[in-house]
């Protein structure tokens, strides 16, 4: 039997190569859904970098806010400097904003205190004891 061989383009075209579109369609979701889960692993720590320390999920969170601060002014105007904060608030964290709490707590540690202020971070809340 004689074959002979047949010139391209003549005769029956060739089959579409189905699965290899498939293939290309695949891959390119795949890709594109590996570039967005690396695109939110960079922007939720972005956006929580640009807010002030420490903020869940930022790059920051256990860096800490700083050293903290106390001074406790009493009913003669005398300034008293709190260093001992385990003994008022338990184990010292400067990753723990002490801000809301620690100005309160002061007031009811220290009877005859008038004033306390706390500052961290450059951040500085101020209260009256009553």
């Amino acid at each position: 039997m004689d074959v002979q061989a047949r010139p391209e383009g003549a005769g029956a075209p060739d089959a579409p190569d189905v699965l290899g579109a498939r293939r290309d369609r695949g891959s390119l979701a795949g890709t594109a859904a590996v570039l967005v889960v690396i695109a939110l692993q960079i922007a939720i720590p972005l956006v929580a970098l640009l807010q002030p320390p420490p903020q869940k999920f930022g790059f920051q969170m256990y860096s800490g806010l700083g050293a903290v601060t106390a001074t406790v002014i009493d009913v003669d105007g005398r300034e008293h400097t709190v260093t001992e904060f385990d003994q008022l608030m338990g184990k010292y964290r400067p990753d723990i904003d002490w801000l809301p709490l620690l100005p309160e707590a002061l007031c009811e540690s220290f009877i005859d205190a008038v004033d306390v202020r706390v500052e961290q971070s450059g951040r500085v809340r101020s209260i009256e004891c009553g």
